[in-house]
Formats: C-alpha cells, sequence, structure tokens
C-alpha cells in the first residue's frame, strides 16, 4: 500500500502545488490491470497487489475529477503481465498459463508502454483526463 497507493498520493500532492501555480500539467499513475478486476489464482495469486492498484485506479478518476479545474490531467496505464525481476521465476512456472490467458498469446515487452506514456505526457491527451488504459494485450477484452 505504501509503494502503489501513498507514494503516487504524495508525488501528486508535491508535484500537483507547481502544476496548481502553472495552471497545467499531467499526472502519469501506473496502475495495473489486476486493479480492474479479480485474477485467477493460478496465474497470479495476490489480493493485496490488486487491492492496492485498484486503490491507484480510484484514486486517478477522483484526482482527474478534482484537479481538472486547475487544468491538471491525471490518467493511469494499467500494465498487463510483463516480465520484471520480481515476477520471473512465477512467469517461468506458469509461461503456458499465463501466455494462454492473453490474446495476442504473449506477455508484455520493453517498448510496449512508451507510446501510451509519451501520448499522456503530450498535449495531443489535452482531452483526455481520468482516462484507465489497459495496456495488456487484449488480457481485461475477454
Amino acid at each position: 500500500m505504501d509503494l502503489n497507493v501513498t507514494a503516487p498520493f504524495i508525488c501528486s500532492q508535491v508535484f500537483g502545488r507547481e502544476m496548481i501555480k502553472a495552471r497545467k500539467g499531467s499526472i502519469i499513475n501506473i496502475a495495473s490491470i489486476a486493479g480492474l478486476r479479480g485474477r485467477d489464482p493460478t496465474a497470479y495469486d495476490s489480493v493485496v497487489y490488486s487491492t492496492s492498484k485498484g486503490a491507484l485506479v480510484n484514486f486517478t478518476r477522483d484526482l482527474a475529477v478534482k484537479w481538472a479545474r486547475h487544468h491538471i490531467r491525471v490518467n493511469a496505464i494499467c500494465p498487463g503481465f510483463f516480465v520484471t525481476p520480481l515476477n520471473q521465476k512465477l512467469y517461468e512456472r506458469n509461461k503456458e498459463n499465463i501466455d494462454s490467458r492473453i490474446p495476442l498469446g504473449h506477455v508484455g515487452g520493453a517498448d510496449d508502454l512508451k507510446g501510451i506514456a509519451v501520448l499522456l505526457a503530450s498535449d495531443a491527451s489535452g482531452f483526455m483526463t481520468g482516462t484507465v488504459i489497459p495496456v495488456d494485450g487484449g488480457t481485461v477484452a475477454w
């Protein structure tokens, strides 16, 4: 909860003060598809992680509404399964099971979040706030 909820809250306070003064800004939170729905425990079994990411999703939406009047956009990216040092062993044990639950048939790679981050940081997303965007190979579409 400290890393996934409290830290984004504190960062938003600190950087938000300057954004409010400037009357513009963009906050991009990194949530997870785990915060959008329940997860099959055979693939990934962590209620605490899902709970914290769900809190971040709703924090994003609520802050977007409250800070829109200051011209600050607040959005979230919700990655699906990406292999990291923390989940490498889990993925190696369950690769076939995890990959089979992703419509594109594979986990996310190193370049798969860059485009959406650039979009949300740029003026090209000037009319987007409170959005929660899955980048998950189609997982939440099922």
